[in-house]
């Protein structure tokens, strides 16, 4: 299995599903699509069946269809209903049917003016009991040899304009560094660099949007949209859990509880970031897509939840110490602090993990970059909240960790641990 852009290569072996989504491709006036099936076999109860024999049972469906790229790849399996090859269903969408009556087919159309839209390429096998095995050429196409979906096309210049805010807001955070050494702390040069990582991913999106469209191909843009997913992972979540668990801003250690959720969340979500960028490159008819899919954006969504217990108990440890103090001014200000940090990450992960998938699934899909573009906007807009309430300042009597802090904090850490052990430094 392979793709390049958007000629795709499937191999499949033995597959008993009876019907799945290959691929989704949204087309404009004048796209092409070209289908080209090789060494197709089927075999039932351990012997192979003559594809003649079994003519208008299996073959694939180029269906025209409404709604999103994402929506239709949930018309996996609809083993037990009609066979897609013999009923149309309710709607009666426009499709064209490719019956296999021998190891090797073929398929072209143009897409004419006034039938553009959401095409979808669906296989189906109607004999029940039996597996297919065959390789598959597609190649999907849009007018000019643009090889990205009609909804895609605008990409490359939405990341190469969200790749120039996030170089400048990076430029704005080592003024604030430069300017404001006294109140710069660790956590402060981790941020940067988080930012920077930040730019050059999403300036690599852009590059690799560009290449693809052209080319078909994002070649080595593509393993190495890997590696940056992996970096970004690590560090957004570690910048998140740091600043959430009080590190340098209200306690100069990690206690415990913090080093579990980042030795367990961390390392679960640089996995499940660099799996999903591998998953949206891999053809949605290959076996497992849509579990591995449903998956990984659940698991992605209990990283996101766990980031937020550090942030509460941030929250209490301060409430504690404003009740202790009288309620002074510099235990309520880091309380409201923590309390406006907690509520704003929670909008970033309920906008990006569950708004941004919905307008996706809902959205014409010419306008697919919509959803890309949203994403990228709220990450911008959170790098600068959160970058502003916590820019360092000099002689911050909020953000900096005095000898008082240190000797609350340690007591607070012993408090935690079990009798016998000695506070984490």
């Amino acid at each position: 299995r392979g793709v390049a852009g958007n000629e795709s290569r499937l191999v499949m072996k033995d597959d008993k599903r009876s019907a799945y989504l290959v691929e989704p491709f949204c087309f404009a006036p004048g796209g092409t699509l070209r289908l080209e099936v090789r060494d197709f076999h089927l075999r039932k109860d351990g012997r192979e069946v003559p594809a003649a024999s079994v003519a208008g049972k299996v073959g694939f469906i180029v269906r025209h269809v409404d709604g999103s790229a994402y929506s239709t790849a949930n018309v996996v399996d609809v083993a037990g209903q009609s066979c897609l090859l013999t009923h149309s269903p309710l709607d009666k969408p426009e499709e064209s049917k490719v019956v296999v009556r021998a190891p090797n087919a073929s398929y072209a159309m143009d897409i004419q003016g006034g039938k553009e839209g959401l095409y979808s390429v669906l296989f189906a096998n109607c004999v029940p009991g039996s597996s297919a095995s065959y390789a598959l050429s597609l190649t999907l196409m849009n007018a000019g040899n643009v090889f990205v979906s009609a909804g895609d096309v605008p990409l490359e210049h939405c990341y190469a304009v969200a790749a120039c805010l996030f170089f400048a807001s990076l430029a704005a955070w080592v003024r604030e560094v430069r300017f404001n050494a006294e109140g710069v702390l660790k956590i402060h040069y981790l941020m940067g660099v988080l930012v920077l990582v930040k730019a050059l991913s999403v300036a690599l999106l852009a590059i690799k949007s560009h290449f693809t469209m052209r080319t078909g191909t994002g070649g080595w843009l593509v393993q190495a949209s890997y590696v940056m997913a992996f970096m970004k992972g690590l560090l957004m979540f570690s910048v998140i859990l740091l600043i959430g668990s009080g590190w340098s801003f209200i306690k100069p250690f990690l206690n415990k509880r913090d080093k579990r959720i980042l030795m367990v969340v961390l390392p679960l979500q640089v996995i499940v970031n660099t799996a999903m960028v591998v998953v949206e490159e891999t053809p949605p008819g290959t076996m497992g897509w849509l579990t591995w899919r449903d998956i990984l954006h659940f698991f992605d969504i209990v990283c996101c939840c766990a980031i937020l217990f550090p942030i509460v108990w941030s929250i209490s440890y301060l409430k504690e110490s404003a009740i202790a103090d009288g309620k002074s001014r510099r235990s309520l200000a880091k309380l409201k602090l923590f309390r406006e940090f907690y509520i704003l990450v929670f909008c970033y992960v309920y906008f990006t993990r569950i708004v941004v998938y919905l307008v996706r699934a809902t959205m014409p899909c010419a306008y697919s970059y919509v959803s890309k573009t949203t994403s990228e906007g709220a990450t911008l807009v959170f790098f600068l909240v959160a970058g502003y309430k916590f820019r360092p300042r000099q002689n911050n009597p909020y953000l900096k960790v005095d000898e008082e802090d240190e000797e609350g904090t340690e007591l607070y850490e012993a408090q935690e641990a079990p009798p016998g052990d000695p506070p984490v430094p």
